[in-house]
């Protein structure tokens, strides 16, 4: 770190810096000169390196110059917006008009320009459009612990600052840092406000390490600061009538949050709509994992970075909205499926209803793609962050609402209820219109903004802009005939600004208003209170004009911003109407047909397919297949097949549609019968932690954990390959006993793959298992994969076939397979199981009468009722008897 010079070391302007630095000390500072943003000391260092720029120095004589770096205020936004991606928040301070008294006003001692930080922008509160993706809200969170040790609650508060959408929730009971995240998560919170005590300890850290954590004084998370906030926000004297007044753990976080966005954004937040409270216990859940694993918002490879990639992903396939409202809305649909079968009902009834109504829903897709982004339009225009082509782009948005309305004149009653009420907002178009002309310049204090005819006084400022020299000229002809002296001039100068000119010869004609101004040898300089008052009209008439016209569009912008709430309230309409109708062509264009939802059990697909495969590969070239599960004769699946077949792929379509369907919308099959699903997990693929700690294999036991511990008999449970990160008895052993934990214990509805053969074994022994397979074709040493799932079990895993087609040389496939014939020919019958063939009789795991009789044995304890030295005892028991078995088996194969 540089060094801090001490203030009588310091310029005016460094002791300005200083002090202003000082009250955002983990904010990198944007001190306004002139035409550039200037960062100085561990900014500038800090900065240059970001921002790949040239480090400077300031004052570079002094024996410790000042490290200096600086962007032109113009392309400011491209900069901020690295430093925002890189993690950091900026603090834009400004040159400001000063008030009277005001230290450090233009007309103080030192002539210092006043300055302050006008916005602190973090990655949680970005307004510009530019740094924000348009169909993707940015969430700013606050969270307040509350309650003892042995029954905690987590108050969350979450804002989307562009769009004034808010939203609180309770976690209560264990583990809080995993439910709290996984919210998060879903919602695309980027920065989180917590307590300071909150903020230093270790398991919350770790927990939220993937979000930036703002430290704050633990007493703005009280619930009555809560209160108090909101009281004052809205505007109300009581809080009994709201939703969530019951709520004082996350009546404290909202507290702390308008607290916190107050306070970046230096003015009050007219635009945040009042705070809805979020009930996780309506939704389907879907974990982090679950997320990540079923690629439903963007492309497993890219989660986790900074460039995220929605191509690819399930939302991408079926993204057909038209606005960036609509996009947010479905993306909230898409993470957020309903557990409400009316509500669900409802949805489809009016996607099915766009459906048939091709022309119709062309027509409103049209329109629909004139409407601007008016959540966040009118966010920064209460915000102050708007320019005056944001103005236009509403009235050019809202022009298109009348024509909305009357494309549902003649609709079917399902689809009329979405424009009912309706208020098309003219009004606010009516008056931008009146003000504003259709190209203004992106400054706002350099004129060009006001229409002619709008205000008076400044038609005629702009008259005289243009006109000075007619005015003048016009004047002096005036005077010549009201003074009869025909050699009378105006003219101007720099000292005097403009006089009146008169020869010697002619002062006797002088009237008596005209005031002496200065003598010469030839002439004398007059000056009269209408020349004044024109000389200040035409000198200052630029300035002036510019300062009326921003007065005029702040006026304009005000009063525009008043009308929030009702702009919100169409942006609402627009962005369901947006999503339904974009689901409807979805629909049409794939092919989609209507799920039929019930509360039973059963999940029947017939000629399902993956939405985003499908896609990728084209029409007709996806092979469809069938799903049967319920809570009787099919209630858990073994998938078993070569690597390369589709059995993720089927996996993953199972969950796709089912997710599709309880969000409201058609499904990619011939028919759909789902029975509601209250939760989707899933243990797909493999990956590490190594931030976190943990392997591969930590991961997937984790994520397996976390499935045992929530799923319940209406959940539906997706693995993939359990157990494979460790060796092949382990393997073999935990997923064994994590399917039997599934069927016999929760009784989730379950699609296990897997390469353990051995597994299929479990449909010999219990009732409900059904083992199915990935059919495939061999020829010439060759596989053809046939992309259909069947009943029965797969002769082989073709592991070798599959690492051919990787590219791996004929010499490793050579040597590859003779050690697999070494190893078939050596193998138990149960490491060897799974070149059985499908109809043959496969050996039981635990097919031995001692180890039986050791299993009875430990069945029958009651460790609650053991004390420690007979539960050793029993246990030494135990052990002996285990070796001996071992020592035994040794000496019978040696």
């Amino acid at each position: 770190m540089s060094r801090a010079p001490s203030t009588d070391e310091l310029s005016p302007l460094m002791q300005q810096y200083h002090q202003l630095k000082a009250r955002y000390p983990g904010a990198i500072l944007f001190f306004r000169v002139g035409d550039f943003y200037e960062m100085f000391d561990d900014d500038a260092v800090k900065g240059a390196q970001l921002l790949n720029i040239a480090l400077t120095s300031r004052d570079k004589q002094r024996p410790n110059p000042t490290p200096l770096c600086g962007v032109p205020a113009v392309a400011a936004t491209g900069y901020i917006a690295k430093l925002i991606r890189a993690g950091q928040s900026v603090a834009i301070c400004e040159q400001v008009e000063p008030s009277p008294g005001q230290t450090g006003q233009k007309n103080s001692p030192t002539g210092l320009m006043a300055r302050e930080v006008v916005r602190v922008i973090t990655p949680g509160t970005i307004l510009e459009p530019e740094l924000l993706d348009p169909k993707q809200s940015t969430y700013v969170a606050a969270l307040a612990p509350v309650g003892q040790a042995i029954d905690p609650s987590i108050g969350i508060a979450w804002a989307d600052l562009s769009t004034g959408q808010g939203w609180l929730s309770t976690i209560r009971g264990g583990r809080p840092q995993e439910a709290v995240t996984e919210l998060l998560r879903r919602w695309s919170v980027k920065e989180i406000a917590l307590p300071h005590h909150l903020a230093q300890q270790p398991a919350w850290q770790q927990a939220l390490m993937e979000f930036r954590l703002v430290d704050r004084p633990g007493a703005e998370f009280e619930p009555e600061n809560g209160r108090r906030q909101l009281q004052r926000h809205f505007k109300v004297e009581s809080l009994a009538a709201w939703d969530g007044a019951d709520e004082p753990a996350a009546l404290g976080a909202l507290g702390a949050l308008l607290h916190y966005l107050e306070e970046t954004q230096k003015q009050a937040l007219s635009h945040l709509r009042a705070f809805r409270v979020h009930r996780p216990e309506r939704y389907m859940a879907i974990d982090p994992a679950t997320q990540q694993h079923l690629e439903l918002t963007e492309r497993a490879a890219t989660i986790g970075k900074r460039e995220s990639a929605v191509a690819g992903s399930l939302l991408h396939a079926i993204d057909r909205t038209t606005t960036a409202m609509g996009g947010r809305l479905l993306r909230e649909w898409l993470l957020h499926p309903l557990l409400d079968l009316a509500g669900i009902g409802h949805r489809l009834d009016r996607v099915d209803a766009f459906c048939a109504e091709d022309e119709r829903r062309a027509a409103l897709r049209e329109l629909l793609a004139k409407v601007g982004d008016l959540e966040r339009i009118i966010g920064r225009i209460s915000l102050h962050a708007a320019t005056a082509r944001d103005l236009i782009q509403l009235k050019n948005s809202i022009h298109q609402t009348p024509a909305i309305w009357k494309l549902f004149g003649e609709a079917p009653p399902v689809l009329r209820t979405l424009i009912e009420p309706w208020d098309d907002l003219t009004d606010l178009a009516q008056w931008i219109d009146a003000a504003l002309v259709e190209a203004p310049p992106l400054a706002l204090k350099e004129g060009g903004l006001i229409k002619t005819g709008y205000h008076t006084e400044l038609d005629e400022l702009h008259e005289i802009g243009r006109d000075g020299k007619q005015w003048i000229a016009r004047m002096e002809s005036e005077e010549r005939k009201k003074t009869g002296i025909d050699s009378l001039k105006i003219r101007y100068n720099e000292p005097f600004g403009y006089f009146i000119e008169i020869t010697k010869p002619n002062l006797s004609k002088v009237p008596t208003h005209y005031h002496r101004k200065q003598t010469m040898v030839n002439a004398e300089r007059f000056i009269t209170p209408e020349l004044k008052e024109l000389e200040g009209k035409v000198l200052g008439a630029e300035e002036r004009s510019c300062r009326l016209e921003y007065e005029l569009y702040e006026e304009l912008r005000a009063k525009v911003a008043s009308q929030a709430s009702r702009v919100q309230a169409m942006a609402d309409r627009i962005a369901e109407i947006d999503t339904l109708a974009g689901l409807a062509e979805t629909a049409v264009i794939g092919r989609y047909q209507r799920p039929a939802l019930s509360d039973s059990l059963t999940i029947k697909i017939t000629g399902g397919r993956h939405p985003v495969v499908e896609q990728a590969l084209g029409p007709n070239r996806f092979v469809p297949n069938d799903l049967l599960l319920n809570d009787t004769d099919q209630r858990l699946i073994i998938i078993t097949g070569p690597n390369m077949a589709g059995k993720s792929t089927y996996l993953r379509q199972a969950a796709h549609i089912v997710i599709m369907a309880q969000m409201g919308g058609f499904v990619p099959a011939q028919a759909a019968e789902i029975g509601l699903v209250d939760g989707i997990f899933t243990r797909i693929g493999a990956t590490d932690d190594l931030v976190g700690g943990r392997s591969t294999f930590m991961v997937e036991m984790d994520e397996t954990a976390t499935i045992l511990h929530r799923a319940t008999p209406r959940s539906l449970v997706l693995l993939d390959e359990v157990g494979r990160g460790t060796s092949t008895y382990d393997g073999v052993s935990i997923a064994w006993a994590v399917a039997e934990h599934l069927h016999r214990v929760i009784g989730a509805r379950t699609l296990f793959a897997t390469h353990y053969h051995e597994l299929t074994e479990l449909t010999r022994q219990h009732e409900g298992i059904k083992a199915f397979h990935v059919a495939v074709r061999e020829w010439n040493d060759e596989i053809i994969f046939l992309r259909t799932i069947a009943e029965g079990i797969s002769d082989r895993s073709y592991g070798i076939q599959v690492a051919r087609l990787a590219g791996l040389p004929e010499s490793v496939i050579a040597t590859a397979k003779q050690v697999l014939a070494r190893l078939e020919a050596q193998a138990p019958p149960a490491a060897s199981s799974s070149q059985t063939a499908p109809d043959s009789p496969q050996p039981d795991l635990f097919d031995d009468s001692p180890l039986k009789q050791l299993a009875q044995e430990l069945a029958a304890l009651d460790p609650n009722n053991m004390t420690p030295m007979q539960a050793l005892e029993k246990l030494t028991v135990l052990v002996k008897a285990v070796q001996n078995r071992r020592i035994g088996h040794e000496q019978s194969n040696g």
